[in-house]
């Protein structure tokens, strides 16, 4: 009988893991003799994993936030140009984007808004775009997507990430920058850009610039309408519904019909509405035609492929140049593991430890019997009270551990699907998610405005998930 071989280091699934660049790079370290961020050197650096200090951060963020405050609320971009839809933190399929669409040194690009939550490389990938704005500042168009806000980087993770990786300051000051993107584009004068979609309050293009875009999105209105509203969901078969309905499955803002659509392009003369703010399966969506045009009346872009490493989807780009429209698909790019809510291993693994040791500290203490404890000894009555109440803390510790190590393991099924607050970690039958489909139905409350209640809900959850609230 042949001795079996050990399993050599090649032989694992993963050969070989890269140790990220530990080297935190500051102000000086990423401006050139212009003052101009070395976009490059961002670039290889966040995609080795490297942190930059909160100095540098609020640097970019200023300056871009000062960019941003001379632009108006629609901007008006020329063809050729690349339209990048939902990015969602994920920095790897970022940098397929620029493969793809091709350098930003030589190439026009606007992208859609949702630049964070979810994924867990949203502040590279604001940073790193944010470099590129200030480099190239007619060449590079920012819009506000529904994720560029205080209310959603609270419930999401887009807030506990920037606070782990830097100070509290940067958040702020990246809001504030994100109060001032603006909110619609008007593409090559046939085009309407925007993130979510049109709003019954907006009858012309020329109505969007009165509203103050300086602030926190509020729950309904234009603003809101623009960053929240979609496509109805019988959208190409529609048949004399009302042009606007309530948008259930984002609890606020409005679905839209075709005719609503069609009347606004008309009324604007107008092509069509490119949008992003929904998952796509293939990448992208063409919607029925405009009859007056030919032309699909909308088309969404959803530019993060294999969306939460979940969704198994494709990604996909616009590219519109010499009046031809080319929508390039992608694939999902492998990245650096976290795990959910940016635990490190220790605080990760510390609730299946805690579960393990609190059952054996148990097993220890029932060496005497519940018979035994209740024997009338009066010497014994006093240690006998102890020893049933410290079983009873063993016991209600232990059961904590075990919930929270059973959320652990439910989380790491689930990946970015995961609700904020853990409702659908409770359900039975948490999987494997296998297909688009099943993806999007799990995910579906997350695609909603969360409560305030579902607000706080989150955070004790997470505090929960980190034991500084074990007894919640």
């Amino acid at each position: 009988m042949s001795a079996i071989d050990p399993k050599k280091t090649v032989d694992r699934v993963v050969g070989n893991v890269h140790h990220p660049e530990t080297k935190v790079l500051d102000l000086e370290d990423i401006l050139d003799d212009n003052n101009l961020p070395k976009d490059e050197l961002l670039r290889d650096h966040f995609k080795a994993e490297g942190r930059v200090t909160s100095r540098a951060c609020v640097y970019l963020l200023n300056k871009v936030k000062e960019i941003l405050k001379t632009e108006p609320n629609v901007l008006r971009v020329p063809a050729p140009i690349v339209i990048v839809g939902d990015i969602h933190g994920q920095y790897y399929d970022l940098m397929k984007v620029f493969q793809v669409g091709g350098d930003p040194k030589k190439t026009q690009y606007l992208f859609l808004g949702d630049y964070v939550d979810r994924g867990y490389f949203s502040l590279e990938c604001v940073l790193y775009i944010w470099a590129l704005k200030i480099r190239y500042p007619k060449t590079i168009w920012l819009l506000r997507g529904n994720h560029e806000c205080r209310h959603l980087t609270e419930y999401f993770t887009y807030k506990t990430e920037v606070e782990y990786k830097c100070e509290e300051e940067v958040y702020e000051e990246c809001m504030d920058c994100f109060d001032a993107l603006p909110l619609a584009a008007i593409m090559n004068e046939q085009f309407f850009c925007v993130h979510g979609g049109i709003s019954p309050e907006l009858m012309l293009v020329e109505d969007i610039d009165k509203i103050d875009r300086f602030m926190e999105p509020e729950e309904s209105g234009p603003m809101c309408d623009l960053l929240w509203s979609d496509p109805h969901e019988n959208y190409d078969g529609d048949t004399g519904q009302a042009n606007f309905m309530h948008n259930d499955t984002r609890g606020c803002s409005y679905v839209f019909t075709h005719k609503a659509v069609c009347e606004f392009l008309n009324r604007n003369r107008l092509l069509s509405v490119i949008r992003a703010h929904e998952a796509q399966d293939a990448g992208y969506r063409m919607y029925k035609s405009n009859p007056e045009t030919g032309f699909p009346s909308v088309i969404t872009i959803f530019s993060a492929p294999n969306y939460l490493d979940v969704y198994n989807n494709k990604a996909a780009v616009m590219i519109y140049s010499n009046n031809s429209m080319n929508i390039k698909k992608f694939s999902h790019t492998e990245h650096p593991y976290w795990l959910p809510n940016f635990l490190d291993v220790f605080s990760w693994s510390l609730p299946f430890i805690g579960e393990k040791t609190t059952e054996m500290l148990e097993s220890i203490m029932s060496v005497c019997t519940a018979e035994e404890l209740e024997h009338k000894d009066h010497e014994l009555d006093a240690l006998a009270e102890k020893m049933k109440t410290a079983m009873h803390n063993v016991k209600e510790r232990r059961q904590s551990y075990s919930d929270i190590a059973d959320i652990n393991r439910r989380s790491l099924r689930l990946a970015g699907a995961m609700n904020p607050t853990g409702d659908n970690l409770e359900e039975e039958d948490v999987g494997e998610v296998h297909n688009f489909a099943e993806a999007r139905a799990i995910d579906k409350k997350n695609e909603s405005w969360p409560t305030e209640k579902d607000v706080g809900k989150a955070r004790r959850f997470r505090r929960r998930q980190t034991l500084e609230d074990i007894d919640a």
